[in-house]
């Protein structure tokens, strides 16, 4: 690798059994690689499960943005579209090969890197123009699968966990979740465990509108996750913003994040529950009209 985390820490990589990607142009640093494997999770998960293309616009190794498309171009356009500001340099992971259509949009805004699962004929040869030649391109192995224990060592110890490869599934939601918000829900389950928490994840029509990351306070994420979706949503129309999935990787500990969600034209709210304050939560959300899920099911990532 070009270096670690910074420019002053040396770095190396190297696969513990079978490597899930190879580099075909550049070289990568410490960064690009947990962004590139963060992403490539995302949208593989994705892609799988709603059977289109998946896209995912990755800073500092959380999602700026995550769509669905109908073609891998439209994917990343959406995903790059939810909060065009936080995607400047981004990392791109795409879940199906990067035909020449994707390939003239990178070449037209600043970005640092992408990982896919194979590119068309030419197209290496554009991306790897970019950036004085420097833009970082890797091709994953869609046919890998990682270790069941996840090891991560740091000041001398040694952590280990089983992987997080629970499935997400529409059992999960509650019965009253029509199939549209089902799918916004699921989405946004699957963008919340590859995003760094406590993170809330507004989705609306299989596009992230909204990630509020790496927050201390859940309340936090919910308001900067609404605050971006309602700049998405000011650059389309003047009229109140509706039909809003949240989800929240961890627990809502009070109704002031229902409140807020409210405030945000939130319809629909996914979250593990299980808290002192659920009954709060979820009085809060019925009084409000907003349909609540509680899924059982936290979602942090650090």
């Amino acid at each position: 690798m070009r270096y670690g985390m910074n420019p002053h820490q040396a770095a190396g990589m190297a696969p513990v059994d079978r490597a899930p990607f190879a580099v075909v142009s550049g070289a990568p640093s410490y960064i690009n690689v947990l962004d590139a494997l963060t992403g490539w999770q995302l949208v593989r998960e994705a892609a799988r499960m709603f059977g289109v293309p998946a896209a995912a616009s990755y800073k500092h190794v959380s999602p700026a943005g995550a769509a669905l498309g109908a073609s891998v171009v439209e994917a990343y356009a959406r995903a790059r579209d939810a909060d065009p500001k936080s995607s400047y340099g981004d990392f791109v992971a795409v879940s199906h090969p990067v035909d020449l259509e994707l390939a003239d949009k990178l070449k037209r805004v600043v970005s640092d890197g992408i990982i896919a699962p194979g590119y068309d004929e030419g197209v290496v040869e554009l991306l790897a123009a970019k950036k004085r030649g420097t833009y970082l391109v890797l091709e994953a192995d869609p046919g890998f699968e990682p270790p069941a224990e996840e090891v991560r060592e740091i000041y001398g110890m040694r952590l280990t966990q089983e992987r997080d490869a629970l499935p997400l599934t529409r059992d999960l939601l509650d019965d009253a979740v029509p199939d549209d918000a089902a799918r916004d829900l699921l989405l946004g389950l699957i963008v919340a465990r590859y995003t760094q928490s406590n993170t809330v994840v507004m989705v609306k029509d299989g596009m992230a509108i909204g990630i509020g990351a790496g927050q201390q306070s859940r309340v936090d994420c919910t308001r900067l996750a609404g605050e971006k979706a309602q700049l998405w949503w000011s650059r389309r129309s003047d009229e109140p913003l509706t039909g809003v999935a949240m989800v929240s990787d961890g627990a809502l500990p009070f109704i002031d994040n229902v409140e807020e969600a409210h405030r945000h034209g939130v319809t629909h709210i996914a979250e593990p529950g299980g808290s002192i304050r659920s009954p709060e939560v979820a009085a809060a959300c019925a009084d409000l009209g907003i349909t609540w899920s509680s899924t059982g099911v936290r979602l942090f990532r650090h």
